[in-house]
């Protein structure tokens, strides 16, 4: 599960790892040195992070922007008063990986949900054989009951168990997300009484 702690308001704080972790998905392992780096120099140039993690500058770009392009960078562009060149600092924006990581949690929910609803709403058949296709009631029988892999017969498949998983993980997923969302009311300690 992720790492994000819940704050007063609705300020949410993630951790280091999931921020690590979301690098590592969106631009690879380099992406995790480029965001170490950032964690720890915020405002650091491109040309700066090529040096210190030994890649070359276009990829240094190329992942600054896939980071930037999911909304969890920003720049701050400035111009060298000598080469009148621009200069792009860069900066980490916890509160907008927040917002990637609650829209793609919702979108896994939906495809979970109509995932569900194909497992409840639909008969399969299967033969049993790892790896091979499911097939619904109308597509076993234009197979005449037979596996298009294999050819042995198409038996009813139970799917119970599948359904109480998907179940389990959409609450786990609700439960996530509204602890995400929900509105925190600010405790009151002794001192500030």
């Amino acid at each position: 599960m992720l790492a994000i702690r819940v704050r007063v308001g609705m300020l949410l704080i993630i951790e280091k790892e999931t921020l690590l972790e979301l690098a590592r998905l969106v631009a690879g392992e380099n992406g995790v040195g480029v965001m170490k780096l950032l964690l720890r120099k915020p405002g650091i140039v491109d040309e700066e992070i090529s040096r210190r993690l030994k890649l070359d500058v276009r990829e240094v770009r190329k992942i600054l922007h896939k980071l930037g392009g999911i909304g969890i960078l920003h720049y701050e562009l400035t111009r060298d008063k000598e080469t009148e060149h621009r200069i792009f600092k860069w900066y980490v924006q916890q509160e907008q990986a927040i917002g990637f990581i609650i829209s793609n949690m919702n979108k896994i929910l939906d495809r979970l949900k109509q995932k569900l609803e194909t497992e409840e709403s639909n008969q399969f058949y299967w033969c049993g054989t790892l790896g091979h296709p499911r097939l619904l009631f109308d597509q076993a029988m234009e197979k005449l009951f037979r596996c298009p892999v294999c050819g042995k017969p198409l038996e009813p498949h139970e799917n119970e168990e599948l359904i109480k998983a998907l179940r389990w993980k959409i609450e786990e997923i609700e439960k996530a997300l509204k602890e995400m969302t929900e509105v925190k009311k600010p405790e009151i300690t002794e001192e500030a009484k």
